[in-house]
């Protein structure tokens, strides 16, 4: 299992994001959207609908063995161990799809805008895995490089789209964002504090991503029930 090198973590520290291609097989890919879509026509959870977060599934890691496994998955530990120290726990875990022809967009914000509540880390980050190809046209993550170093910004509620606690866009530069489209399988690592977003689906099918946020483990809270320990911090 590979860690990342030298290079992927310069990036990550300076740019407060990296991609890792080609990290997980397509076929992994399929078998996550299988397991969604059987999910969802169980009932054992809602399918996605127009509302204050359209198209996101809460606590995903929670909702079966796959999907959490997915979520604890060595592959994935193995490249945070660098970044997310002493010890890794999980802080959240969600679906987020932007369905067909869609025209809500997710709000330029900072994840921490929402964490820090709860507890504050110097490390907290995300993985954003593309189930499905995210391009410009299907509602794909766009990043504001080095964003991550100016600290937690000014934030404002809205009242319509997701991600609402936005940041106050004239008080920010956002002229350097740039777009991440991504194939199935990528891996995506960025800062709680990197500002992002992300358009509507401008397509006739459903662009998913699996998105997981970890914390390091010597935080004793996360979002509710979903904190878990997965590598404890060494003694």
């Amino acid at each position: 299992m590979r860690k990342l090198t030298q290079n992927e973590l310069h990036l990550y520290e300076e740019q407060g994001y990296v991609v890792l291609k080609d990290f997980f097989p397509k076929s992994e890919m399929n078998v996550m959207n299988e397991e969604i879509n059987l999910l969802e026509q169980s009932g054992t959870l809602p399918p996605p609908k127009v509302s204050d977060h359209e198209g996101f599934i809460f606590e995903l890691a929670m909702l079966s063995d796959k999907t959490r496994m997915f979520a604890s998955d060595d592959r994935i530990l193995n490249v945070l161990e660098d970044i997310v120290y002493p010890g890794i726990s999980i802080y959240s875990s969600k679906l987020v799809s932007k369905l067909p022809y869609s025209e809500t967009v997710c709000h330029w914000h900072q994840d921490d805008a929402y964490y820090h509540k709860v507890g504050e880390s110097k490390v907290r980050m995300s993985i954003w895995v593309p189930l499905t190809d995210a391009t410009l046209e299907n509602g794909c993550i766009w990043v504001v490089p080095q964003s991550h170093k100016l600290g937690l910004q000014s934030f404002q509620a809205k009242d319509y789209g997701t991600c609402r606690l936005a940041l106050v866009e004239d008080q920010v530069d956002l002229s350097p964002a740039i777009p991440l489209e991504l194939e199935a399988g990528n891996l995506v690592l960025f800062s709680a504090m990197l500002w992002h977003s992300s358009k509507g689906n401008q397509t006739d099918q459903t662009r998913r991503a699996f998105i997981v946020s970890y914390q390091e483990a010597t935080i004793l809270k996360g979002n509710g029930r979903q904190w878990t320990i997965l590598r404890p911090a060494e003694q």
